[in-house]
């Protein structure tokens, strides 16, 4: 299958889990096409991404995917990623009902904009503001 034809593929809309296929949520790459996922139920496996998906398609910290934990299975690894779910995937979803109730983030939905909603860098410590070092000069 060529590359237009696996962009075309897993930008569409039709898709359907089959078999034992389970949505999972990536936590994070680990190097050589694995990233490690947590399912439903909370527990956390590593998965690969196929070749033919390589290149077209980024999976990153935070979104959600298909897993089929019968294929590629090996003493690591506990699947295969078998669909990246876009935003627009996962609202279709929710509008049918299929989303799974695990994922469903009721309280980002009703805060709407907030502070927490900001880009956060994890490449920069945190500085917290302490008021001890002004206090024992003052002493």
């Amino acid at each position: 299958m060529g590359k237009k034809q696996t962009t075309r593929n897993q930008l569409d809309d039709d898709f359907e889990i089959e078999g034992q296929q389970r949505y999972a949520r990536a936590l994070g790459p680990r190097g050589n096409h694995q990233h490690e996922v947590e399912f439903t139920d909370g527990s956390k496996t590593l998965v690969t991404l196929p070749p033919r998906y390589r290149n077209v398609v980024w999976v990153k910290r935070g979104h959600y995917v298909i897993v089929d934990p019968t294929v590629g299975v090996s003493e690591k690894v506990g699947g295969e990623i078998v669909h990246v779910l876009f935003p627009k995937h996962i609202k279709d979803l929710k509008a049918a009902g299929k989303w799974p109730s695990e994922f469903s983030d009721q309280k980002g939905e009703e805060e709407g904009e907030s502070e927490d909603d900001l880009f956060v860098n994890n490449n920069r410590p945190v500085m917290s503001d302490t008021d001890s070092s002004s206090s024992e000069e003052e002493d």
